[in-house]
């Protein structure tokens, strides 16, 4: 995985160093020089990658190792934020025509880390309905926080950067997608061997509390058929489920924390960004 990672990085120094020494570039990094444009492309690398992430991944994987459901199912869970995009969106742009859109800027991601906050009490007994109220929320946060930071980007094209800013933020969406899945992919994936670790600590065979929860544990499989193991043998790997499961719940919560600080590190970037130039798409305003 080092490799990999290190192989990336050389080939995307590569890439850049092609692009400032090519005739015509896909990307101008000239337009990274104004800071609305730079900024505008880290805000869009950050909300769609870790936000719309946040859902498709966290709360599906948690709905599947934890709880065992389909993709049917959990399909029927994520409904709560995507088809709230329908209304919100227009009504979002319906907003920026009268407000500025670094404040809707702010307002969404602040309802997106209220959203995640809400999740980091998570336990192995939250079924899908507990997740509505949390998913609204986050589906307000992406909808505002999303549509007005590429609303914004937008009235800040000029006609002689059209395309190379238009390339960029495009680049930044796909860039977001990639980063956000893979962060938090492994970050579940490391946080939970750090939990499993840790609760297995407490965990030890011979210790009475042990020997007790493999007991009981193993208890309805007695009057079993043979064949499907010894009894204290299938009380000791239901125990190691149990752990197992509890690992992933606390690498979940993390996870939530994660997006949650990290929607409100969005706001701080807002303070960089100032007012657009006079254009007809969003309102010209003073700094806020």
């Amino acid at each position: 995985m080092v490799g990999l990672l290190f192989a990336g990085g050389m080939l995307i120094v590569a890439f850049v160093i092609h692009e400032a020494g090519v005739e015509y570039p896909l990307i101008h990094l000239s337009v990274l020089a104004r800071p609305n444009i730079a900024v505008a492309a880290l805000l869009i690398l950050i909300y769609p990658g870790f936000g719309t992430t946040g859902a498709s991944f966290v709360l599906a994987d948690y709905l599947t190792r934890v709880q065992g459901l389909r993709a049917l199912q959990i399909g029927d869970a994520l409904n709560w934020i995507a088809l709230p995009q329908f209304v919100l969106v227009p009504l979002v742009a319906l907003l920026l025509k009268r407000i500025d859109a670094r404040l809707l800027l702010v307002f969404g991601a602040t309802m997106l880390a209220i959203g995640s906050w809400i999740q980091t009490g998570l336990t192995h007994d939250w079924a899908s309905g507990d997740f509505i109220v949390s998913q609204l929320i986050e589906a307000v946060g992406l909808a505002f926080s999303i549509t007005s930071v590429i609303a914004f980007a937008a009235a800040n094209v000029t006609p002689a950067q059209a395309a190379a800013i238009a390339a960029t933020i495009q680049i930044a969406r796909w860039l977001g997608n990639e980063i956000g899945g893979v962060v938090l992919q492994t970050f579940v994936r490391v946080r939970e061997q750090v939990y499993s670790n840790l609760i297995g600590l407490h965990v030890v065979t011979g210790l009475p509390a042990t020997e007790q929860a493999t007991t009981q544990l193993a208890g309805p499989f007695g009057s079993r058929a043979t064949g499907i193991g010894e009894p204290a043998a299938q009380g000791t790997a239901v125990l190691a489920s149990i752990v197992r499961r509890e690992a992933y719940v606390l690498a979940y919560i993390d996870a939530f924390w994660l997006i949650a600080w990290v929607s409100l590190l969005g706001i701080l970037l807002v303070l960089l960004l100032r007012p657009p130039p006079p254009n007809p798409l969003i309102p010209s305003r003073g700094a806020t």
